[in-house]
């Protein structure tokens, strides 16, 4: 019988095609990527064929620090990290780059100098970078001026405090997503330079940005398919504008209301997750805020409301409708509190959206904006709902009740998820015997009790 020959210590992975280790290399930060080139001769210069780059300076602590979390840079670790970059963009020559990732927050005294922060940034805009994420802190900071007119660019990414001032001759004509994080507008004209300059423009995320020196934020954009705007602040006396006919995904999270809204030709948004999350004392004011919203995103199929959002919604004159609405969704949040009272309770969405099919409220008992129990069940409950997830729910005479009616009039149900506020395993199982012995109108429901 033949001997089974045991391979040991085969370097199976050298063997690959360069191609191969290339791909692989573009996955690592590439100081990591660096490293490798002391495994052997055949490792030595594949790093400086990836055309992914990306430098973290975290990336130069010690294993040993990193473990403690310990982030100590001094002067020796910054003057490294500054020659490491320098000496990996020589190694690439004019080799083109296809995503250039630089990322370092630094307190003050201890940073790496604005003029090679520069230089690494034009460096890659040389290369015909496409993909270009900066997440830096950097005081008296200036983007060079071949940033603005790149036509390389496909993505850029900007996580860095600065005060943005788009030059009239900007230029992205291959500008698919754009993300901009802690940045403060200069003026309107910014605003509008930076967006028609984007023709081919799909993605934008607004992020904790300022509006302090914008009166008027218009996005107007005939491709645009996702729009994001998170918590952007000094909004008082900005007046936001958005005009995307394409928009197919709309984020707005909102601590501080803008002055008001133009909204129009948003009857193709698809998903929307609406979350105003500060409470002012006028709830009828803010509800006509916020109703110019509702009613323009009226033809979406999956929304996601904060609790104030669904108490804005709610106290809407006139109450809009949602016909083609199959999910909606309310988060958790444990910063936010219960809703007050209001006139109108979730029964009254539900009348207004018959094709509802799932409902999921993870923070708000779902029972207490269930007001009322309508004799006339409505439609999407009776024909349409598939699944209810609820929770904080709670061993008393009206939750149950509620309960049982949707047991006994969801005839498309499948599943009903409660998630109780019971530690009280005993308390538990009494509310599973009362509803697993209650009739069901749906003979596939499913219920699950955690």
């Amino acid at each position: 019988m033949a001997k089974k020959v045991k391979m040991k210590g085969v370097d199976r992975i050298s063997d690959l095609p360069d191609p191969i280790l290339i791909h692989i290399l573009s996955f690592l930060s590439t100081i990591i990527a660096a490293r490798t080139s002391i495994l052997s001769t055949r490792w030595r210069n594949l790093f400086t064929l990836v055309s992914n780059l990306n430098f973290e300076l975290d990336g130069c602590i010690s294993r040993w620090e990193n473990r403690l979390r310990l982030r100590k840079f001094n002067s020796s670790t910054i003057k490294s990290f500054r020659c490491f970059v320098d000496r990996v963009l020589s190694f690439h020559g004019r080799t083109n780059v296809d995503k250039f990732r630089l990322k370092f927050r630094l307190k003050r005294g201890k940073c790496v100098d604005s003029d090679s922060a520069c230089r690494w940034i034009s460096g890659a805009l040389m290369r015909g970078v496409k993909h270009l994420d900066l997440n830096i802190s950097l005081d008296k900071f200036t983007f060079p001026d071949a940033l603005f007119t790149c036509s390389s660019l496909v993505t850029l990414k900007l996580d860095i405090v600065l005060v943005l001032h788009v030059p009239e001759d900007i230029h992205f004509p291959n500008l698919e997503t754009l993300h901009l994080k802690s940045v403060k507008f200069f003026d309107d004209n910014s605003v509008k330079s930076l967006f028609s300059s984007c023709s081919n423009l799909q993605d934008v995320v607004i992020e904790n940005c300022s509006m302090m020196n914008v009166k008027s934020f218009r996005i107007s954009h005939p491709l645009l398919r996702s729009l994001t705007i998170i918590r952007p602040c000094y909004t008082s006396n900005c007046w936001l504008t958005i005009d995307a006919p394409c928009l197919s995904n709309f984020k707005y999270i909102i601590d501080h209301l803008v002055a008001g809204y133009s909204l129009k030709n948003l009857e193709s948004i698809v998903s929307a997750d609406i979350q105003f999350l500060i409470e002012n004392v006028d709830l009828q004011a803010d509800a006509r805020h916020a109703a110019t919203i509702f009613r323009e995103i009226y033809r979406v199929r999956s929304l996601v409301l904060s609790l104030y959002s669904l108490e804005l919604l709610l106290s809407c004159e006139p109450f809009p409708a949602f016909p083609t609405l199959v999910e909606l969704e309310t988060p958790y949040d444990k910063a936010e509190q219960l809703m007050s009272s209001t006139d109108k309770g979730l029964e009254t969405l539900l009348s207004h959206c018959p094709e509802l099919e799932n409902l999921a409220f993870r923070q708000v008992l779902f029972f207490d904006v269930l007001i009322s129990l309508p004799e006339e069940v409505p439609s999407c409950l009776s024909f349409k709902v598939k699944a209810i997830e609820i929770s904080n729910f709670k061993e008393d005479e009206d939750c149950i009740r509620k309960a049982k009616y949707i047991l006994e009039n969801g005839r498309a149900l499948e599943k009903l998820t409660i998630r109780t506020s019971i530690c009280c395993r005993f308390n538990k199982l009494k509310i599973s015997q009362v509803l697993f012995a209650y009739p069901r109108k749906s003979k596939q429901c499913f219920i699950l009790i955690v």
